[in-house]
């Protein structure tokens, strides 16, 4: 069989733009081979079209107008029409892109990089439609470089021209590129020279961030910090033209005094912040990180574009995990959700597992960033290589959740478990037009399993059958498993009863997804 890369030229498309998909063929294919290329939206083919084959070549198609989450299969023919390899890939177009975030990193901006086409080569074939910018800028108060070539805090020596050809290669990509800020940290000196903007903890002490790397600021609305800051956020938009700012904070401290002794509401702060930014860039998407999900009760009330959460061993458990993206789903009215959760690249179970649960709720992980390589760390440059089976599913969940994007929107209409189901067996359902869609991840075994500590693999289930309430007549039940074969969805056996629907579930090892397809009215 021959090896095929498939690699589309964008993360996301727009409304009627052309889709390229670029191919490689490994090895190169014999006289006469042809390459069909089928495309589909759920179960429905929408078009198909034959190429001659060659080595190297790059897929043109024309969408309809309609389009929205394509499939693409592809398979090379030899002149008698008998398959030499197959290859799936997927495109969304016109999906605004903090509505299904597929968020990545970028955090070398050093002068002498080289290998700008090649990285984004890797971040498309994850489909990332967004990237955030980690620690690019000069300093934290005064985040635009003065000259091209210089020193941030950490003594690294990074480029202006490399971030902009770096945002100029994103924007190409069709990935947004967002810069990082920090809504309170401070160079020491700028702490020092404005002491009046500072915080202080309840005996009048300055709140330091490590050791003396950054001394934090007073960021509620008026203040002489929060108005340096947003005239700074405006500084960066001119100089880099960003997409827009991902707004951090470091979780800590929860309460905080100014310098003449009030108490700081800092919740109130950070949305006052996010709602000031957003008045003033306001087609410039914005989030703010809730560190440990922490005060996501009002963050939500904040003009956040998606919700972005970063999760610490003080929240241990998988299924924590899950119930966290649940809960911040809707208490951000269904806005996006985006888990920051660090995970050694080699614990490869965890990672499968935490994302199959994150997705499955209707969030997504930031997780692949420079050089393909996984997050592992807050600190972003100590990011670690994958094995290629880790890659290959990583990039299966990421074509899946673009394929199946519409079958994965949440938009509270959450729907009854199913029944029946076998032990250490998780599930969530949701309903979405036309359809109710069931996942079942298999923690068999695990099922307390912590995302911080190492754990195997799930024990698999032998076929097993699920009772799932519906609440119309059923035109059909398919299935698809997000590490198996994303070629479309495949039918299930399936029994109608009165209000309910049987299925026949031929086995499970890590995670499926059920579509149930209710008949028209």
């Amino acid at each position: 069989m021959f090896h095929i890369q498939t690699t589309p030229t964008k993360g996301a498309y727009s409304e009627g733009e052309q889709v390229l998909i670029d191919l490689e063929i490994d090895p190169p294919p014999p006289d006469g081979a042809t390459v069909v290329c089928t495309f589909a939206e759920l179960d429905r083919e929408i078009d198909r079209i034959s190429l001659v084959a060659s080595a190297h070549q790059t897929i043109r198609w024309d969408p309809p107008q309609d389009a929205r989450c394509v499939g693409i299969d592809i398979q090379v023919q030899d002149a008698d029409g008998l398959a030499l390899g197959d290859a799936t890939t997927a495109v969304d177009i016109g999906v605004p892109w903090w509505q299904r975030p597929r968020y990545g990193f970028l955090c070398d901006f050093s002068p002498d990089r080289d290998d700008i086409a090649d990285v984004f080569a890797d971040l498309r074939r994850f489909h990332v439609n967004g990237i955030q910018f980690y620690d690019w800028m000069f300093r934290h108060d005064d985040p635009v470089p003065p000259t091209d070539v210089f020193v941030d805090p950490l003594d690294r020596t990074l480029s202006s021209s490399i971030i902009r050809s770096l945002v100029d290669a994103s924007v190409a990509s069709g990935a947004a590129p967002m810069a990082y800020l920090a809504v309170y940290g401070s160079s020491m000196d700028t702490w020092r020279e404005h002491s009046d903007w500072a915080m202080y903890d309840e005996d009048g002490d300055g709140h330091i961030f490590e050791g003396d790397f950054l001394g934090l600021m007073d960021p509620s609305r008026g203040s002489g910090w929060a108005k340096h800051l947003l005239g700074r956020c405006g500084e960066t938009l001119e100089a880099f033209d960003f997409a827009g700012i991902h707004i951090d904070q470091y979780g800590e401290p929860r309460t905080a005094f100014t310098a003449s002794g009030d108490e700081i509401d800092l919740p109130t702060a950070f949305v006052d912040f996010v709602s000031d930014l957003k008045a003033l860039e306001p087609e410039r998407p914005t989030t703010f990180n809730a560190v440990k999900n922490w005060p996501i009760e009002r963050l939500v009330e904040a003009p956040m574009d998606f919700v972005y959460i970063e999760l610490w061993p003080d929240m241990p458990t998988q299924r924590e995990v899950a119930e966290v993206v649940e809960r911040d789903l809707e208490r951000g009215g269904y806005r996006a959700v985006v888990v920051a959760l660090y995970i050694p690249a080699a614990w490869e179970e965890n990672v499968r597992l935490a994302d199959a649960l994150i997705i499955a709720s209707g969030g997504s992980r930031i997780e692949v960033g420079e050089g393909a390589r996984l997050l592992t760390d807050p600190y972003f440059p100590l990011h670690q290589e994958m094995s290629a089976s880790l890659r290959d599913t990583l990039m299966r969940f990421a074509s899946f959740r673009v394929r199946f994007g519409d079958l994965l929107e949440r938009s509270g209409r959450p729907g009854p478990r199913p029944v029946d189901l076998p032990d250490g067996v998780w599930s969530t359902t949701n309903d979405v037009d036309g359809w109710r869609v069931v996942h079942l991840v298999n923690m068999a075994g695990i099922e307390e399993a912590r995302w911080d500590t190492e754990h195997g693999p799930p024990t698999p289930h032998d076929a097993f059958s699920i009772g799932i309430d519906v609440d119309r007549e059923v035109d059909r039940v398919v299935f698809v498993e997000p590490e198996g074969d994303l070629g479309g969805l495949q039918p299930c056996v399936w029994t109608a009863g009165e209000r309910n629907v049987r299925v026949e579930v031929d086995g499970l090892d890590r995670w499926k997804m059920i579509a149930i397809k209710y008949a028209s009215r």
